[in-house]
């Protein structure tokens, strides 16, 4: 992903000189103590969940650099993001556009993370308004770049809850992601994000690309079966989670490259139409659908599994396919391989 984090918290009791110094901090709005505890929480949230950081460009700002240092221990400044507000510089624009285009990440490789300020440049398109200590997360598709989702600063603060390192049983598809269930070697993903072909290309968590074999899919629930021997991915399970669960009970929504999101369940019997156009009953969550999203885990607060995530046109909630539903489909396909 391409990751732009505005600056975290600033003490507005002290603003900016006319005209700012920006060699000199003591002429600038800089971090509060919130805000400076707020980027160190920003960093946590990458390590604790695994999401690789490859450049850290920020403005020259004390207020963003400090942001980048205290959360990713280190910077490089690029000149122009504090040239895109109140009115944008073109010249700048243009040049920042085209050197996001050239290094902006593929899929599986390292995150790229701008840290700046409210306004960023334009090829990250559609714009998203944040706030300080909030990003806003983009996925290259070609030439385009396409708005997965925004992270508060209270939902950085999530990825401290220890259901994250069920991250680590996630792997990435190129428009989605899969995870290992309990049976040995096999993942469980959305029927949609492997149509039509017998094997796709997976990303682990530690970067390694590999090849899985499709075994099956189950287009009626929106759930496919993949092989995938000799990795050390960790088995997640399902348990009595699903029955226990409650209306109001919080949540994680795991995607592609460790990607989480926090919520609460909304509604355990909602009926949604699926990709393939079936209608059933899913897990409706408040929780944003997390970047690659689709084929990922939906956990409780232990790191039970109760659904498959998957995609509904038009909403950008995390809806899951329930556990029940899916295991008895990837069962089946194990038993029973082949489309049906």
């Amino acid at each position: 992903m391409t990751i732009v984090i505005r600056h975290a918290a600033t003490d507005h009791s002290k603003p900016d000189a006319e005209p700012v110094d920006l060699d000199d901090c003591a002429t600038q709005r800089n971090l509060s103590a919130q805000g400076r505890a707020d980027a160190r929480t920003i960093g946590h949230a990458f390590r604790r969940s695994g999401m690789r950081v490859g450049a850290v460009w920020t403005s020259p700002y004390c207020r963003s650099r400090d942001t980048a240092e205290l959360a990713f221990g280190r910077a490089e400044v690029v000149h122009g993001l504090e040239r895109l507000y109140p009115q944008p510089d073109q010249q700048a624009q243009q040049r920042l556009n085209e050197l996001i285009r050239r290094q902006a990440p593929q899929t599986g490789e390292p995150n790229l993370v701008i840290v700046s300020h409210g306004v960023y440049p334009s090829i990250l398109s559609p714009a998203a308004p944040i706030a300080e200590g909030e990003a806003a997360l983009y996925t290259r598709r070609g030439d385009r770049f396409a708005l997965l989702a925004r992270v508060t600063p209270a939902q950085w603060a999530a990825y401290r809850s220890p259901a994250i390192p069920a991250a680590r049983s996630v792997v990435t598809l190129p428009a989605g992601a899969a995870f290992r269930v309990a049976v040995p070697g096999i993942l469980v993903t959305n029927a949609h994000l492997v149509a039509g072909v017998d094997q796709i290309a997976v990303v682990l968590p530690d970067g390694t690309r590999r090849t899985a074999q499709v075994l099956g899919r189950r287009q009626d629930v929106d759930i496919a079966a993949l092989k995938l021997d000799g990795t050390a991915l960790p088995p997640l399970h399902s348990g009595l989670g699903l029955g226990r669960a409650r209306v109001g009970d919080p949540v994680l929504a795991i995607g592609a490259a460790g990607a989480v999101t926090q919520g609460t369940i909304q509604d355990l019997d909602h009926p949604v139409t699926l990709p393939g156009g079936t209608r059933i009953p899913a897990i409706r969550t408040d929780a944003l659908l997390p970047p690659g999203g689709p084929g990922g885990p939906l956990l409780d607060a232990r790191g039970t599994v109760l659904g498959v995530l998957t995609t509904i046109p038009a909403v950008p909630e995390a809806v899951a396919i329930p556990v029940d539903v899916a295991r008895a489909a990837a069962l089946d396909i194990v038993d029973n391989p082949g489309p049906q």
